[in-house]
């Protein structure tokens, strides 16, 4: 049997796994951050203790599912990237076999790349494998490469499936302000029309005229994938520490849509067409417009199969051997 062991507070996370079903899996949600002063203490004293089960964190109800793993189970811990929960948890797992997915890059866990690689080492020392999506990670920590996750999303129907506006992005800022607006300048230049919503960085202070360009919050992730379903063209520029293929080309491979993005390494991704792709060394408003104007290629069903949500999980967390990759 195989156990996803999963934060059901993460938006994402429960996008991905809503639907899932498998007859070898078994998913095991759990409150990361308990609601009570009192459960955040214990939550702490748990994780200071690795080697002593304390019945502090987590739950109750999560600590009695995990009694159940057998020791030839396999474990996935997905996208949790707090070492103390990960060994916290790992203390009431009897399997041999743990794998841990990582689903932002390792600089994203601690903004110290130090801290970050003290913390890559400690996992390794609680899992056997540690997967990423990020290329780059992968060489530089010596982490097991996995495609991006995702799943089929039904096709919106009615009023819903206008197509508008032409180009979407949302996301932090995070240093990416600058090229948004070149983008944007493009874009209005082509006559065509966006919607970039923008979240400022937490305590950053921008100047008046930045700060007209951003907004305070995200946009729930329900709603960012009805604004990408409408669009024509999705937009993904990454931070300058990823490599790897974000959720947004995710959404456009499965939402059939074009993206155009600064990724150099969207050229090697299996799925790359450049009737499809559009990728960016700097802005080009002619480049944009005579991308815009191809007509779009069809994305073959099986480019989608790596990432499908129930195939991924077979091929990082496999019964009876080791992962690939």
């Amino acid at each position: 049997m195989r156990h996803i062991v999963y934060n059901s507070n993460s938006e994402l996370a429960s996008f991905v796994f809503e639907g899932y079903s498998d007859e070898d899996t078994r998913l095991i949600a759990y409150r990361e951050m308990p609601d009570s002063w009192m459960g955040r203490i214990g939550r702490g004293i748990e994780s200071s203790l690795r080697g002593t089960r304390l019945g502090l964190y987590p739950d109750a109800t999560t600590r009695r599912r995990l009694g159940t793993i057998a020791s030839t189970d396999v474990v996935l811990f997905f996208a949790m990237e707090n070492l103390h929960n990960i060994a916290s948890i790992a203390k009431y797992v009897s399997a041999r076999r743990l794998h841990v997915f990582l689903w932002n890059p390792v600089a994203r866990i601690k903004q110290s790349l130090a801290h970050s690689r003290r913390q890559v080492a400690q996992l390794k020392a609680i899992a056997d494998d540690i997967h990423t999506f990020d290329q780059d990670d992968a060489m530089a920590y010596g982490l097991h490469i996995a495609p991006q996750p995702y799943r089929h999303v039904p096709a919106l129907a009615g009023a819903d499936a206008g197509i508008r506006p032409a180009f979407y992005f949302s996301g932090v800022d995070k240093g990416r302000l600058g090229l948004l607006l070149e983008l944007k300048a493009a874009i209005e230049q082509l006559g065509l029309d966006h919607h970039f919503h923008v979240v400022a960085d937490r305590g950053k202070a921008y100047a008046p005229p930045l700060r007209a360009h951003l907004q305070d919050h995200w946009i729930p992730y329900a709603r960012n994938l009805r604004a990408s379903q409408r669009a024509a063209c999705l937009v993904e520029i990454i931070q300058h520490h990823q490599s790897g293929p974000t959720l947004r080309s995710m959404e456009a491979l499965f939402l059939q849509k074009k993206i155009v993005t600064n990724r150099a390494s969207a050229r090697d991704d299996r799925f790359f067409d450049p009737d499809r792709v559009l990728v960016i060394d700097r802005v080009d408003a002619a480049e944009i417009g005579a991308f815009m104007r191809r007509p779009f290629k069809p994305v073959e069903p099986g480019l989608l199969a790596p990432h499908e949500i129930h195939a991924w999980i077979r091929q990082v967390a496999p019964l009876g051997g080791r992962a690939a990759g």
